[in-house]
């Protein structure tokens, strides 16, 4: 596995996304590679952060409104 493959199953591999047959090779890889370890450390607190704090509820009225363009459709 290359860097650049390894920095594209990244962001999978965090959210829960990647395929078991990649995991594997990812993992060997990061023990291998001091700075793709790295760079997933950052990715995966980035990623943690994003989702704690750019959590938005959408304001009652726009889930009723679409709500009903749901049913309605």
């Amino acid at each position: 596995m290359t860097c650049e493959d390894a920095h594209l199953y990244m962001h999978d591999y965090i959210s829960g996304e990647l395929a078991s047959e990649h995991r594997k090779n990812l993992m060997d890889h990061m023990d291998d590679c001091p700075d793709c370890k790295e760079f997933f450390r950052q990715t995966e607190y980035i990623q943690q952060t994003m989702r704690n704090h750019m959590q938005y509820k959408a304001p009652f009225e726009l889930q009723n409104t679409i709500s009903s363009l749901l049913t309605n459709a």
